[in-house]
């Protein structure tokens, strides 16, 4: 196996290209210090799960984005303050609250390929990927539309701050100035006029003084990072490896009982974020090795979502993967599993459902354009083509 101790984890060039064989040399490391980041590195399946399960141990209070500070928002709080503040808004991303926007979700993506269908072409991350969760998660926070492209670049350019401290530039700082400026107004006016959005329950809670200015920016600025990168990776992701490998996508149109759990496979073989960081409150030792207080743990999540001890044939896209007995790592683990996870399944298994029943016969147009990022994967640009079709309007109007 090759050695990769000489790359540096924080650099987005580490992860372009093919990086299984990085994620393998990282898996078998497990748990091992990393001088070119400095910072201890967990990337096999059980040394991420010991530490997500233990925020006694390695607490999020100081950060959970490698090198770089913390910032007020639920996901960087431990314990009761983490309960309390994820309490808040936790009862509108339940199973049965989220099952509730199924119908919406499906007429947001049915909407979307009319927009392309009569074409029979289109750059399917921009076209839909993009903006089926930007429309969903705008709607849940409680902007508008008229501002949802405008939050949509905001937060494209405010995500290479994730990077790490040297990414964090000019331009990143103008787009959260922006997104800012349209968070600020919207709060002002539902200070005034109340509305049943995210929004709206964070202003009602800085009105009782249990939230700050800055935790409720913040919290949404989180919210709208969360809620857009994952559905839009996955989906990006699913569409690829479906055109790539046409043999599974007419199983699941035989059989469109598989596309739940294909969806699933989808967000373990996407895995939309490449990592995030703990800190350790004490002197411990972790899978044998000596951690200190104060150091920090970088959480591997790919290498872990491939570790040939848990998923048999791991660089094998399985949508018959038994994904019950071992959970896929994509959404965390312990206390800070995503508030999202249930709205983001539902959206990947929607829009896969929609474009087989709708544009069955997608290809790829050369290859996908990846994200350079160490902080997620996903993919910038993918031009398809299919078989021109209807829009469903000019279907039901015959």
């Amino acid at each position: 196996m090759p050695d990769f101790s000489h790359l540096d984890l924080l650099d987005p060039k580490t992860f372009d290209g093919d990086t299984r064989p990085l994620m393998d040399w990282l898996c078998e490391k497990g748990v091992y210090y990393d001088p070119n980041s400095d910072m201890w590195v967990a990337a096999s399946y059980d040394a991420l799960v010991a530490v997500a399960k233990d925020p006694e141990t390695f607490h999020s209070e100081e950060g959970n984005v490698p090198k770089l500070p913390n910032d007020p928002s639920f996901i960087n709080l431990d314990g009761k303050k983490h309960r309390t503040r994820r309490g808040l808004i936790k009862h509108l991303f339940t199973r049965p609250a989220v099952a509730k926007l199924e119908d919406h979700i499906r007429d947001a993506v049915d909407k979307l390929i009319d927009d392309v269908i009569e074409q029979g072409e289109c750059e399917f991350v921009d076209a839909l990927a993009a903006k089926l969760p930007i429309q969903i998660i705008t709607e849940m926070t409680g902007i508008p539309p008229e501002y949802r492209e405008e939050v949509h670049r905001a937060m494209d350019v405010f995500m290479l701050g994730g990077n790490g401290p040297d990414h964090v530039t000019e331009e990143v700082n103008e787009a959260f100035i922006n997104f800012g400026f349209i968070h600020m107004m919207l709060a002002d006016e539902r200070r005034e006029n109340p509305q049943d959005d995210l929004l709206s329950i964070w202003v009602q809670a800085m009105d009782k003084g249990e939230m700050t200015e800055d935790d409720v920016l913040f919290e949404h600025t989180m919210m709208m990072i969360g809620g857009s990168e994952t559905t839009r990776n996955v989906v990006s992701g699913a569409v690829q490896v479906l055109a790539e490998r046409p043999e599974l996508r007419e199983a699941l149109l035989a059989d469109p009982s598989l596309i739940e759990n294909a969806a699933e496979e989808a967000i373990r073989w996407v895995t939309p974020f490449i990592r995030m960081s703990r800190t350790a409150t004490k002197d411990t030792v972790l899978m044998g090795h000596e951690i200190k207080k104060g150091e920090e743990i970088m959480m591997v999540y790919p290498a872990a979502n491939f570790d040939p001890t848990k998923f048999e044939e791991p660089y094998t896209f399985d949508i018959h993967r038994d994904l019950k007995s071992t959970k896929v790592l994509s959404f965390g683990f312990g206390t800070h599993f995503c508030i999202g996870a249930f709205l983001a399944r539902l959206e990947v298994k929607v829009a896969l459902e929609q474009l087989l029943k709708r544009i069955p016969d997608w290809e790829l147009v050369g290859a996908p354009e990846r994200v350079s990022s160490s902080f997620v994967r996903g993919i910038k640009s993918m031009p398809i083509r299919f078989t021109p079709g209807e829009r469903l309007g000019a279907v039901a109007a015959k």
